[in-house]
């Protein structure tokens, strides 16, 4: 924020979840703008920041679906990484540079990383599922999550999740358009087993 200057700055953020990042970035005086497909996600985000009137939520398919406006800085927090074909992580990156102007930052926490993994192309998902062997994406799994400050037990099915190495990530983002400026590995988050945040400019 401070090095980037983007306080009371249009920041738009990809994926945007169920609005964590959104109740931070309202608080801290930027003009923000969320994107999603899930309507429930979008539900939760619009509670958690009820008192910004200047936020704004939109239901996009981010793959398919121009993101309209032009912003100050992009963020995707674990979004990326939820896409597995190549044509849609492509169109997906090219929709959030569209919207950005010239030389603003576009940062990219907690995504999949791995050093040693396949580099090669990922055409459809039934191509994934070959080269992962993991083809079970329908039936609920127990997981573990946290709502009201408790621990709940959920059940929902496993959701694909494309890993790539440090040189595959900044290979598709240049191709992207973007110039990548730090690639740094998470060795300890909650979020995700092997992560990496990685800091980009349009």
């Amino acid at each position: 924020m401070n090095e980037n200057k983007l306080f009371g700055k249009h920041i738009v953020e990809f994926a945007c979840g169920e609005g964590g990042a959104a109740a931070i970035l309202c608080g801290l005086g930027c003009i923000y703008t969320g994107a999603d497909c899930a309507p429930s996600a979008l539900g939760r985000t619009a509670e958690t920041i009820a008192g910004y009137p200047d936020a704004t939520l939109l239901r996009l398919d981010l793959t398919r679906e121009r993101l309209e406006g032009v912003f100050d800085a992009a963020l995707d927090i674990m979004g990326l990484h939820m896409l597995v074909t190549d044509s849609d992580r492509a169109a997906y990156l090219a929709n959030m540079r569209a919207c950005l102007l010239p030389g603003v930052p576009a940062l990219f926490l907690f995504e999949n990383y791995r050093e040693n993994f396949y580099s090669g192309d990922v055409k459809t998902l039934d191509d994934w599922i070959n080269i992962t062997g993991e083809s079970d994406y329908t039936t609920p799994r127990p997981r573990t999550v946290k709502s009201g400050g408790k621990d709940i037990t959920v059940e929902i099915p496993f959701l694909p999740s494309r890993p790539k190495t440090r040189d595959g990530y900044i290979e598709e983002l240049e191709r992207a358009g973007f110039a990548v400026v730090r690639f740094e590995v998470c060795k300890e988050n909650p979020y995700c087993s092997f992560a990496a945040h990685i800091y980009a400019r349009r």
